[in-house]
């Protein structure tokens, strides 16, 4: 190969690179070239003082005073004070007094502005009062500006400290934007920090607070996609609806998502618990679907057990499923490992056990109260267990003197047990298919049955059981016979029924 062939061949494989040089030329950064004009005072033009002081580098330091009128040649940038400095060694603006910055993306006001016109960054200083394009607007003690600009950046970056005070748009925040609508904050966010990016993420730290109409939020820190409608909060995360029916929900994290600037969807994370007015979910993860500034539906589960807690019982299971249309709760799916747990009446017995019923799956179905009752909670109808299921009921002997004795305890096992409810008290313990258990009579206590005078002086005798008490619930197995318990031999004795297998 010749040597013009060799240098064909060079110039061809540094060709791109040549290329790539001359387009990072062309789109280097263009300082902003300041010019000043007359300042408009009571309708009367006044010409801006000026004074030039040459630095020991050559370049000038430029004094305005009298008001300042700029703009940057060939841009949408205009700046008015009462006073500026122009550096010309580092082309450093320095504004005091009523700073207004105006170009087509924001708008900034402050009692102090610093322009570094090479790296087209803005620092505001007290007083800072901003607006975007969109509407959000916020105010704070400072402000620190990054302009998109060929050559230096693709994206602004707007950067507030010292708490400053946000309202998001409802454009931004993704809100109906009907005439009906328009103009109205749909977010506002105060923290330590907040940190915006091109104008649709928000990042914000430091004792965060979060009000909006549908909820209001509380958090260490937050992130906000305006054009996704999606929210993070971390660091001790807590959120209240604000319905016509409150709830909260707290954890490590909490996500968000909207749509048009309702909540759809919350989920909390990590030691998450969520409380509304007819029960209180706990587990690792719960996730709530929300409409209307309401709860429909509830998710709980998690590595650990999810407990779903009420004034009457518990319920833990692996998963909880929660069905609440319009925040009144009206079932509960509980998965694997499920268990139901409710306090006796300690007016009636003495005891320290619990009453429950377990199984690989527990469903419960509630009444709603009456639309006119806001103060009672959805009553217990029916509880269902399925899958080697289990149950342990205390109920009270009859002919007791005193308000409360040993209780009666009724224990079955089976495939599906049912116990229905009837003014929230047990009704009927039914079981279907295997149905085996028994039930223990608990023996007399002489000081608590009660007894007749005896004219005699003898010893007084046992009480024969009141026919009008209430008798316990009793089991009834598929074939649809109760099973019975027999007859103690004496009143001290103890009886066991063992429930028809089927």
């Amino acid at each position: 190969m010749n040597v013009t062939g060799l240098r064909r061949l060079v110039a061809l494989m540094f060709a791109p690179f040549a290329i790539a040089a001359a387009q990072r030329t062309a789109s280097a950064a263009k300082p902003c070239n300041l010019v000043v004009s007359e300042v408009k005072s009571a309708d009367t033009l006044v010409k801006t003082h000026t004074n030039l002081v040459k630095s020991a580098t050559g370049q000038y330091i430029t004094y305005y005073g009298g008001g300042v009128d700029a703009v940057c040649a060939g841009t949408d940038q205009r700046i008015l004070a009462d006073s500026a400095e122009y550096s010309g060694d580092d082309r450093r603006l320095f504004l005091i007094g009523h700073v207004h910055y105006k170009e087509s993306r924001v708008k900034l006001d402050a009692d102090r502005m610093t322009y570094w016109t090479t790296d087209e960054r803005l620092l505001a200083e007290g007083n800072v009062v901003g607006v975007t394009k969109t509407g959000t607007h916020f105010t704070g003690p400072n402000a620190d500006y990054l302009r998109p600009a060929a050559g230096i950046r693709t994206r602004s970056m707007l950067t507030a400290d010292g708490r400053p005070n946000t309202w998001l748009s409802a454009l931004d925040a993704g809100a109906d934007t009907t005439a009906a609508n328009s103009g109205k904050d749909s977010t506002n966010v105060v923290a330590d920090r907040i940190i915006s990016d091109n104008d649709s993420l928000i990042y914000a730290k430091g004792s965060v607070v979060i009000d909006r109409p549908d909820i209001g939020a509380t958090a260490d820190s937050a992130f906000l996609d305006n054009g996704r409608e999606f929210s993070r909060l971390t660091g001790t995360p807590k959120i209240v609806g604000r319905g016509e029916r409150h709830f909260t929900l707290a954890g490590a994290v909490i996500d968000l998502q909207s749509k048009q600037r309702q909540v759809e969807r919350v989920k909390s994370a990590g030691k998450a618990s969520a409380t509304s007015d007819d029960v209180t979910l706990t587990a690792d993860t719960i996730d709530l679907r929300v409409s209307k500034q309401k709860l429909q539906r509830a998710y709980a589960f998690g590595p650990g057990l999810a407990l779903a807690h009420s004034s009457e019982r518990d319920i833990t299971a692996d998963s909880i499923d929660v069905i609440i249309p319009d925040q009144i709760l009206r079932e509960m799916r509980a998965v694997r490992h499920a268990r139901a747990e409710s306090s006796p009446d300690t007016a009636k017995i003495v005891t320290t056990e619990k009453d429950w019923l377990a199984g690989n799956s527990i469903v419960a179905l509630f009444d709603p109260p009456a639309k006119s009752d806001t103060v009672n909670q959805p009553a217990i109808k029916t509880i269902v267990a399925t899958g080697a299921a289990r149950s342990f009921y205390q109920a009270s002997p009859g002919g007791l003197k005193t308000k409360a004795g040993k209780p009666n305890i009724n224990y079955v096992t089976g495939s599906v047990i049912t116990v229905d409810f009837r003014d929230r008290q047990v009704e009927s313990v039914s079981v279907k298919d295997k149905a085996a258990g028994f039930y223990l009579e608990a023996t007399p206590d002489s000081s608590s049955v009660a007894t007749s005078p005896d004219s005699t002086g003898t010893k007084p005798k046992v009480a024969t059981p009141d026919a009008t008490a209430v008798k316990p619930a009793v089991v009834k197995p598929d074939s649809g016979s109760a099973m019975k318990p027999k007859k103690p031999v004496s009143p001290r004795a103890v009886s066991l029924t063992k429930g028809t297998k089927s």
